[in-house]
């Protein structure tokens, strides 16, 4: 049985973008993750939403990390995954690896 190993590499922020669409004078980077955090699936699948994990970078996780539980590769050929979330002014990159339960 697999569960997926979900690392917080990087936390981004598009100034370009922000500046033109956010009126938020005090918005910034994702106020949920932290770089380096991690967090392993759970559930019996191995493939549930680890506690405290954004609800929205959970829907662009969750096909790669099932492909990747299920045993497979992502893309094909990796058997590690770079994966980041949808929010396009303050996406979070992570790194999602295969790891035994």
């Amino acid at each position: 049985m697999y569960k997926c190993k979900i690392t917080v590499l990087k936390k981004t922020l598009q100034e370009d973008l922000v500046k033109e669409y956010v009126t938020d004078p005090d918005y910034g980077p994702c106020p949920v993750f932290e770089e380096g955090q991690t967090f392993l699936t759970t559930g019996i699948f191995g493939n549930d939403i680890p506690e405290g994990f954004c609800h929205m970078a959970w829907q662009a996780l969750v096909m790669p990390v099932n492909v990747l539980i299920g045993g497979g590769k992502v893309l094909g050929f990796d058997d590690v995954h770079i994966a980041c979330c949808t929010d396009g002014n303050r996406p979070v990159i992570f790194k999602l690896e295969r790891v035994l339960a």
